[in-house]
């Protein structure tokens, strides 16, 4: 009895040293934002943006076909200005009845201007805040503000600012993480960082992503091509969303990809999924000139057949790799060249796959990368295999004699 009444005096002695919950916040009184956006603004200030939900309207709003269309949104947008983020959030405070909780946070978009000033000092506070995720995901918007782009309906979703994220996970791209990722590239010193945009409006009436329509009357938005910003962390240009599939395979952040080719031959086409993808940067060092070859490997199965040839026979399999093989390399030595040429930024890696094969000559070259970047000479393999064919061999409409075994 007396070992019971010592256990028990200990256990309740203890309680005195535990730290409770001083410092938080109940739920009513927070305001939960789920996407962020930062803007130019007049005198050289920023301004901020937060697309928050309405708890009271949100569970009721999820049987509703239109989500975030509906007439009673379940989310609002308010923004403010200031001389740096954190000012600009302050003014963005006295707007609101509660206060901004930032955990939760999913999304951070940047306008097109203000990406093209550059976004360096601003994500200052980005990188000390411990509230926000590491995993929040990054996008420009293109052509437009992210004022604009938070302001946009999505017709799939509740909150319309999460819409973006589903998009980008079906163009293949890993969960990136995406913050860290550019925090990393940001910080390295060959590598620049590419950022996935997004426009607004599904259905452009150009498929020319150079040319932006009003958004004033848009509903939705897409996946647009990945903007490509330099050391200073200005955004330099844009490549397209298939050029942007191929800089993501070079750099190993794809893991799936639907590839259609030609076969010249045949006067056919065939495509194929690609559900393993593969990368390798070998840096080849011939007398004083730099060379990479980009190796790519990847299997599938073939899931559209438009010639003739019956792909139970092996040597026809042969025939569609190579084509494929050919179109892949195409793609991605003509969009390695128009980054070299155009942009002259790393986004691939290179410099990485340098440092870690030979660190001596990365120490001799890298304070003049960007030229030796331009400059060098890359060579691109691709090595499929076709794993699946379908559950048939020759295409059915084929009659016997068309066949080609």
């Amino acid at each position: 009895m007396t070992r019971k009444r010592c256990v028990s005096f200990c256990l309740i002695f203890s309680l005195f040293f535990i730290s409770g919950c001083w410092d938080s916040s109940e739920v009513n009184n927070l305001a939960i934002e789920l996407a962020w956006g930062i803007d130019k603004a007049p005198n050289k200030k920023v301004m901020i943006s937060a697309q928050a939900i309405i708890p009271s309207k949100v569970s009721g709003s999820q049987g509703s076909s239109a989500g975030g269309a509906s007439k009673d949104k379940p989310y609002f947008v308010v923004s403010s200005d200031g001389m740096n983020t954190l000012d600009a959030v302050q003014r963005m405070q006295t707007k609101l009845s509660r206060k901004v909780f930032r955990g939760h946070r999913r999304v951070i978009v940047i306008g097109e201007s203000m990406a093209r000033q550059g976004i360096k000092e601003v994500f200052d506070t980005y990188t000390r805040d411990p509230n926000l995720k590491l995993r929040t995901d990054i996008f420009i918007v293109r052509g437009s503000t992210a004022k604009e782009f938070l302001k946009i309906s999505y017709p799939l979703e509740t909150i319309p600012g999460l819409g973006v994220l589903g998009e980008f996970n079906q163009v293949g791209t890993l969960m990136e993480m995406g913050l860290l990722n550019f925090l990393l590239s940001a910080t390295s010193e060959g590598a620049c960082p590419a950022v996935p945009s997004v426009a607004i409006g599904m259905n452009p009436s150009s498929q020319d992503e150079e040319k932006q329509k009003d958004p004033s009357n848009a509903e939705g938005f897409r996946i647009a091509g990945p903007g490509i910003l330099n050391k200073d962390l200005k955004l330099v240009g844009f490549l397209n969303v298939e050029e942007g599939r191929s800089m993501r395979w070079v750099a190993g952040n794809l893991n799936k990809l639907t590839i259609s080719a030609a076969i010249p031959q045949e006067e056919g086409n065939v495509s194929i999924d690609i559900n393993k993808l593969g990368n390798k940067i070998q840096p080849v060092i011939q007398g004083d000139k730099l060379k990479f070859v980009v190796t790519l490997t990847g299997q599938g199965a073939i899931r559209e057949n438009n010639t003739r040839l019956d792909l139970t026979q092996t040597k026809n399999i042969t025939i569609l790799q190579n084509a494929l093989n050919k179109r892949i390399e195409e793609n991605v030595s003509r969009t390695i060249t128009k980054v070299q040429k155009k942009y002259g930024t790393d986004v691939f890696g290179f410099s990485d796959a340098l440092r870690r094969k030979n660190l001596p000559l990365w120490k001799s070259i890298r304070e003049n990368w960007a030229t030796e970047f331009r400059e060098a000479e890359i060579s691109v393999n691709a090595e499929l295999t076709v794993r699946q064919m379908g559950v048939t061999g020759p295409s059915l409409h084929l009659n016997p004699n068309e066949i080609e075994k």
